[in-house]
């Protein structure tokens, strides 16, 4: 039990000794002629309390504004001003300015995704939502009971804020991932076997379009724009509130399960990737730790092999055990700093079940930490941000492919393959997951004429391959960091493609949440999904207000 207590210390350090990324001080760009200085002088005279401009005489100084962005890349953005509406009505009248200057900008509900200009707009315009942020229990009518939430809101509040009804809505797994993107992109959550993603249980959304009005739009009044905000991201206007369908709020059985690996080091000879060698240094000691710890957890019997874990994780598909009340997320992480592969496994089941059958394949499996147990889902909210660090550079991005033992198998060597390129770059910790969608989630996708997705239940299953990295610049250092991880991630892209094209095991689909911003997510809709939602964009945004004119950054159709 030694190991396992040094283990639970070691792994703590390899986050602790890290410098956490600091963003700079927010700056205002000083060119006072250019188009979007002009609109912010217009948005403060309008809009004056909600408006934060330097140059606008007795301005006053923005709030705290940047810290809140998930990625450092999004908090180095400088928009030439700031506005945080308080109403529908404010949004409409920054439309209308925005249109009249030819200003660009950005909208930014929780700032969680990871590409420069995701939400965020150099010299121009940032639109933060954060004020809406109430959530209201509807009454109840022909599609049920309801909740309004604001775009602005972050997911742990919403669930909070429905506890007193004892109701809870589909929405995201992380407590700090805004309602907005979240909604507009997709939305996976613990329930969706069940219930669907969150997009296919928006009921209504209020938008404000291109021309400014404020609308409702459903199935019933706008079929069209109604499908194609469904899953068509932020290419149709801004959605100031979403309704969603309410369900009861009960506990779940679940955790996380962590899994050193025995089978590493013949992995990495396999592959022809050499021990890292030894040096009189502090990082290079603390390395040697960790590999200490790997090697005598596994003399102890606490590791296991990653093809013993992978059939883990593939038997929850079988017929035999699938369960609609269960979800996995697995993956393996690579800490350079202590120079070890961490495998995990984030098992829940939404019937507070403990130990389904279902998940008998984990249970045999040795771990070095598991906090299985039944508890709320704010428990398992707040523990997947304690696993998530945020403060640092970041990229992503995912593929999806067809469940397959040997394809996997490959797939993880090439994320071994390039880790290890990537080990020189400062707090480097790249790490990936595998989910399923299943039928179950995919039916659900055809309520109320369907969504813009393109998936069909003949597809499933299939498993979302994500991969993220976190990293750090060295101050002073040039910056090639970005270049570097950039290129390596989307090596891992490319190289994963190729191989499960040539196994016929590849799935079009790119899953707009998880996508790096080089992927071209809405082809992989299909070509009549893609096809559809331009003929939507053109009929609703015939100017090109919220397409790469005037609000450049996420993905546009």
């Amino acid at each position: 039990m030694r190991v396992l207590s040094l283990f639970r210390v070691v792994l703590p350090l390899a986050i602790a000794s890290r410098s956490q990324a600091q963003s700079r001080d927010q700056a205002i760009l000083s060119d006072p002629d250019t188009a979007c200085h002009n609109a912010c002088r217009a948005l403060k005279s309008s809009l004056a309390t909600q408006t934060y401009h330097a140059l606008t005489p007795d301005s006053v100084p923005a709030p705290d504004l940047v810290s809140s962005f998930f990625a450092i890349q999004q908090r180095e953005i400088i928009p030439a001003c700031w506005l945080t509406p308080l109403s529908a009505q404010d949004v409409s009248t920054a439309i209308n300015i925005l249109k009249e200057y030819g200003c660009h900008f950005a909208v930014k509900s929780g700032g969680h995704g990871a590409s420069m200009g995701m939400s965020s707009s150099e010299g121009g315009v940032t639109i933060d939502m954060r004020m809406f942020d109430a959530v209201e229990i509807l009454e109840a009518g022909k599609e049920g009971e309801r909740a309004r939430i604001g775009t602005g809101g972050r997911w742990g509040e919403v669930y909070k804020k429905l506890e007193p009804y004892r109701k809870t809505v589909i929405g995201g797994r992380d407590p700090r991932v805004g309602v907005g993107g979240f909604l507009l992109g997709g939305g996976i959550s613990f329930i969706s076997r069940r219930y669907g993603w969150a997009l296919d249980n928006v009921v209504n959304y209020e938008v404000i379009i291109a021309n400014g009005s404020i609308s409702q739009i459903s199935q019933a009044t706008a079929p069209d724009l109604y499908w194609a905000l469904r899953g068509g991201g932020n290419n149709f206007g801004i959605v100031t509130h979403f309704d969603l369908a309410t369900y009861p709020l009960t506990q779940a059985w679940g955790g996380y399960n962590f899994y050193l690996l025995s089978d590493i080091p013949s992995r990495l000879s396999s592959l022809s990737i050499p021990p890292t060698p030894f040096t009189f240094t502090t990082s290079s000691l603390v390395q040697q730790v960790g590999n200490f710890v790997n090697w005598g957890a596994c003399k102890l019997g606490y590791c296991t092999t990653i093809t013993d874990w992978l059939n883990a994780y593939l038997s929850i598909l079988e017929k035999e055990q699938y369960d609609i009340d269960t979800q996995v997320i697995a993956g393996i992480a690579y800490s350079s700093d202590l120079d070890i592969y961490i495998a995990c496994a984030n098992p829940i089941h939404a019937k507070a079940v403990p130990n389904p059958r279902a998940f008998a394949a984990f249970k045999k499996l040795p771990h070095v930490y598991s906090s299985n147990r039944i508890a709320n889902y704010s428990t398992f909210h707040k523990e997947l941000h304690d696993w998530n660090a945020d403060g640092y550079r970041q990229f992503w991005a995912t593929l999806t492919i067809k469940p397959n033992s040997t394809l996997m198998q490959n797939l993880i060597s090439i994320f071994i393959q390039e880790s290890q390129s990537l080990k020189q770059v400062k707090n480097v910790l790249p790490s990936f997951v595998f989910q399923a969608i299943t039928a179950d989630e995919i039916l659900h996708m055809s309520r109320n004429g369907g969504n813009s997705l393109g998936l069909s239940d003949s597809d499933a299953p299939i498993l979302t391959y994500s991969f993220t990295i976190l990293y750090s610049k060295i101050e002073g250092g040039g910056g090639g960091e970005d270049r570097v991880i950039q290129e390596g991630g989307r090596r891992i892209v490319e190289r994963s493609e190729r191989v499960a094209k040539e196994m016929g095991l590849w799935h079009p689909f790119i899953y707009l949440n998880y996508a790096d911003i080089s992927q071209d997510v809405f082809s992989s809709y299909g070509t009549e999904n893609h096809r559809k939602l331009k003929e939507v964009q053109k009929k609703w945004d015939p100017e090109g207000v919220f397409g790469k004119r005037l609000q450049p950054g996420g993905f546009k159709v």
